[in-house]
């Protein structure tokens, strides 16, 4: 090898020896100091505010700002050189929401069948997730808006909408935001801030329509239902127990269906007694209230209802019931509030989800009712027995469902007709030209009770007097 080609060898070593010491000089070379930034709104150059098309402000990040370390004397800490240390800026730490959750019912609490399952889900909430929560009842649809203004100004900023009356003022009150959250029983439209639920209640009905024919005194062959008009999901709830029933008594079910106000004693008394004297042999409530049950119950009845308590309210009449159970799902909405992960649905459960429930069978049903009803209730349960398949026809004889035809959930929940084994219908309703305000009070669980509009101080006695010696 000549002298030249070993100079040039050696220069190339060289060479890659730099590369690979910059190489690695560079990575040990420390990144740059990621500068900490803030959220400010943009003002133009006379420290107006910009704002975007909606009027809204418009907002910036920007660097934090640098200050002088000091301790807790105040004095300038230094380094050992005497220099100033300085530090970002720090911001205030964003204020945490407190949530609280205000129901609004459209009938009373005490004797109603839908709010006291929602009295259950409210104390859950209490129990779970720590929260206060309060309540106003006797609310009308044209007051839920102060209703919900009463709520608000006492500080809940998530409402529980009780009623599917209230459905489209929930969507008309949502609109204005201002930082609460809607959760709408029977809703069925949601936005950024309303989530809607429901459940699949005909289900249920069913398997109680067949207890009460597996009941029936074959004497009198005659079901009696009375019914709310403006119970959620009532033709499709009422239809679903009167195909339950027809799985016992085939051709031959006959059902007496009399409509009444939940609110009016009097028509709920005029229409049980019409059933009882048309010689109905067991009678199913469909009601916010539950004066049928204990009507009838004095007159010792068979009855079903959609009461979760019946067998506490008519221990020995009571044969089954169906009810909603809406803790689970209104505790998890709750939740997603809190955790900000709130998520906008329409959510109409089943039996498989546990939104919906059968009472335990009475002791003092007849033998066997709870072995046939309970396979019955599987096969719903899982599927395999979809109750509205045709043939079905309606109470005037048009066929509404064809022969091998299922109706999807969607389409029961839209049923406006009565299926035509209901042989008589009879409305005992009647308007109400006046119908009785709330009074807008609050009421809270005993524990909350501070400042409760419904329980004020007792201010009959004389205050204490003290007298402070000088």
């Amino acid at each position: 090898m000549t002298a030249f080609k070993r100079k040039i060898r050696n220069f190339a070593a060289v060479l890659t020896a730099a590369a690979a010491v910059f190489t690695f000089a560079g990575c040990d070379e420390e990144p740059e100091e990621e500068i900490p930034m803030k959220t400010v709104e943009v003002t133009n150059e006379f420290g107006e505010l910009v704002t975007d098309a909606d009027g809204n402000p418009t907002y910036t990040e920007v660097p934090l700002e640098t200050v002088v370390v000091t301790d807790e004397e105040g004095s300038i800490v230094t380094d050992e050189e005497g220099n100033p240390q300085f530090e970002y800026e720090k911001l205030p730490e964003p204020e945490k929401t407190v949530y609280k959750v205000g129901f609004v019912y459209s009938g009373p609490v005490n004797g109603s069948t839908t709010n006291y399952v929602f009295e259950a889900a409210r104390a859950q909430i209490k129990k779970s997730l720590g929260l206060e929560t309060c309540y106003i009842e006797n609310v009308l649809v044209a007051d839920f808006p102060e209703a919900v203004n009463v709520l608000r100004d006492d500080g809940c900023n998530i409402i529980v909408s009780c009623s599917p009356r209230f459905a489209n003022s929930v969507e008309r009150e949502a609109r204005t935001l201002n930082g609460t959250y809607y959760i709408s029983f029977g809703g069925e439209k949601t936005s950024s801030n309303v989530t809607c639920f429901g459940g699949e209640l005909y289900q249920t009905a069913a398997v109680c329509g067949m207890a009460a024919a597996y009941n029936l005194d074959p004497a009198s062959n005659k079901i009696g239902v009375i019914a709310d008009p403006a119970e959620y999901n009532v033709y499709g709830v009422v239809d679903a127990f009167c195909l339950g029933a027809a799985e016992i008594t085939l051709a031959q079910t006959d059902v007496r269906v009399n409509w009444a106000w939940s609110n009016s004693d009097q028509e709920i008394e005029a229409a049980c007694d019409d059933l009882l004297a048309q010689g109905c042999d067991v009678i199913m409530s469909y009601m916010e209230s539950d004066y049928p049950l204990r009507y009838c119950g004095n007159k010792n009845v068979k009855l079903i209802a959609n009461a979760a308590n019946i067998p506490e309210i008519v221990p020995d009449s009571y044969l089954t019931g169906f009810n909603f159970n809406f803790s689970t799902h209104v505790v998890d909405k709750v939740r997603s509030i809190m955790n900000d992960n709130f998520n906008p649905t329409v959510f109409n459960g089943d039996i498989a989800s546990g939104m919906i429930r059968l009472v335990e069978f009475s002791p003092h049903a007849k033998s066997g009712t709870e072995t046939i009803c309970s396979k019955y209730y599987d096969y719903v349960k899982s599927g395999s027995a979809k109750i509205f398949t045709g043939e079905i026809k309606n109470a005037n004889g048009v066929v509404t469902v064809e022969k091998g035809q299922s109706l999807a959930s969607s389409n029961i929940f839209d049923i406006n007709w009565l299926v035509n084994s209901v042989r008589r219908t009879t409305s005992f309703t009647e308007i109400n030209e006046n119908p009785q305000s709330s009074d807008f009070l609050i009421h809270r669980f005993p524990e909350d009770m501070k400042n409760d509009t419904a329980a004020p101080p007792d201010t009959t006695e004389e205050p204490e007097v003290v007298i402070v010696a000088d």
